[in-house]
């Protein structure tokens, strides 16, 4: 007979959203997802215009969370894991923006660094696949992208931690569809925000998460593929081009604000599948707080602290 399952809880406080995963773990099983809550609060917006969280935008984000620790308060979790990613590293007022998002929390909030950030999603994202196998993730978020390279089951050997994302690109459209001139521009401001990265070699599998990632295949309507290919991008891409967003919504059923961010994610996917000599992404639904609940699991308060964070070989920024 299996050990009973335990109920935890993660908190992604990222640059779009903060978003709620309350999961039932039990030793050698992958996370079992109770309860999903998400909100666009969209803090990168503030930070992208302002360098800092202003005081509205702090105060929804304070609700919000409190909200989401209520409702997994309610659905008798054990322990909550909170993390904050590139809007609050990036803003010059995050350390007080994360004390007073604790406060309403009444929990700790972690801001995690880029290499944290990228373990746990690689962690979440994989926990399906066979060890040993080599791996690239690639992870668009709101304000950062992490692309992070090494073998399932084993430390982290590479990450680039990218300060592009899809809330940030998609800022410089303002008409819907966004204009050819629009297009010229994201697609320029991207390119300049993207390293020299090196090619994936074909013994490498390449995995996708994140909601900019999972959502694309959705766009072109029934039935949503698992895997996402460069030829399918550029054709979602096309449609993005002349199809306002509310005619996307109709035929896929996603919500208006994420195909906006789809709008500025799209840009940078298509480009570093070109770089990285990307032919497929296979996507995963899992990411980062099935990383976050399953360190939290294993080790507690020290959740953070966890050895898949602690052992990456080499990394880069961008």
């Amino acid at each position: 007979m299996s050990a009973p399952a335990a109920r935890y809880a993660a908190i992604d406080v990222g640059s779009n959203t903060i978003h709620l995963l309350v999961a039932d773990l039990r030793p050698g099983w992958l996370p079992e997802p109770r309860l999903r809550e998400r909100a666009f609060v969209q803090l990168g917006e503030d930070v992208a215009r302002t360098g800092m969280v202003g005081a509205e935008r702090l105060e929804l984000a304070a609700r919000t969370l409190s909200q989401q620790v209520a409702a997994a308060r309610r659905a008798g979790v054990r322990s909550i894991a909170i993390g904050a990613t590139e809007a609050l590293r990036a803003a010059s007022n995050g350390p007080q923006v994360a004390e007073r998002l604790a406060a309403a929390a009444g929990e700790p909030v972690r801001i995690l660094a880029p290499l944290e950030e990228a373990a746990f999603a690689f962690a979440g994202a994989t926990a399906k696949a066979p060890r040993g196998r080599p791996t690239l993730l690639v992870d668009i978020g709101g304000a950062s992208t992490q692309l992070a390279v090494g073998q399932v089951g084993r430390p982290l050997e590479h990450v680039d931690s990218l300060r592009v994302g899809s809330g940030m690109v998609a800022q410089l459209a303002g008409a819907d569809p966004p204009t050819a001139v629009e297009w010229q521009a994201m697609e320029h401001w991207v390119e300049g925000r993207i390293p020299e990265l090196r090619p994936v070699t074909g013994a490498v599998r390449a995995l996708g998460t994140g909601g900019t990632i999972t959502n694309l295949p959705r766009l072109e309507g029934p039935p949503v593929r698992t895997t996402l290919a460069a030829e399918t991008v550029e054709r979602i891409l096309e449609r993005m081009r002349r199809e306002p967003l509310a005619q996307l919504r109709a035929r896929s059923g996603v919500d208006l604000e994420r195909i906006r961010l789809c709008v500025g994610g799209i840009v940078i996917l298509a480009q570093l599948m070109d770089l990285l000599h990307l032919t497929a992404l296979q996507l995963s639904e899992r990411g980062i707080r099935d990383g976050m609940v399953t360190a939290l699991a294993r080790n507690g308060a020290d959740w953070w602290r966890d050895p898949a964070t602690a052992a990456i070989v080499g990394a880069g920024t961008g």
